[in-house]
């Protein structure tokens, strides 16, 4: 199966932001019942503005606000949120977009590598585009980026995965 992959990358992102350290132990919703959004989620102190740990002058995305700059950075244009989800250090977003998936081929061809993120994979099934990112392979830091036609008619669906490996 194709999706493999970006599945099993997705798990070991879901699972890093599941197990991560410090003392607030793995509650998603903030303590208080409420889901986490952007706005919510804080600094662990595991590197501020993202520092460079393996010299490669990356630099990494270790705050929230750096993770929020990378999904904003990976926004398709044309396009509306349909969706937000933060949990722990990991942001899943969905958008629907006026533009074709081979329009938002070449955004994101492009959108990715401005990041500074190297591409691993790369897939395209039936119109279906799908990316699978970070910072260096064994790291957990990274994401993915998925590309269907709307079915609803013309159009994208954009599914985009960020988090960090803390």
């Amino acid at each position: 199966m194709r999706w493999t992959p970006a599945l099993a990358f997705l798990l070991v992102l879901m699972l890093a932001a599941c197990g991560g350290s410090g003392s607030g132990g793995t509650d998603s919703d903030g303590g208080d019942g409420e889901p986490t959004d952007a706005a919510e989620t804080t600094d662990d102190g595991n590197g501020g503005n993202g520092g460079d740990d393996d010299g490669d002058g990356n630099g990494g995305n270790g705050s929230s606000g750096d993770l929020d700059q990378l999904a904003e950075d990976l926004t398709p244009p044309n396009s509306s949120e349909t969706s937000r989800t933060t949990a722990g250090t990991v942001i899943f977003l969905t958008f629907t977009s006026t533009d074709s998936p081979d329009d938002l081929k070449s955004f994101y061809e492009s959108a990715i590598a401005d990041t500074g993120l190297e591409v691993f994979s790369t897939t395209s099934t039936q119109g279906t585009y799908s990316w699978i990112f970070g910072v260096d392979e064994g790291d957990g830091s990274g994401g993915i980026v998925t590309v269907s036609p709307d079915p609803n008619g013309g159009g994208s669906q954009v599914g985009v995965q960020v988090g960090t490996g803390e």
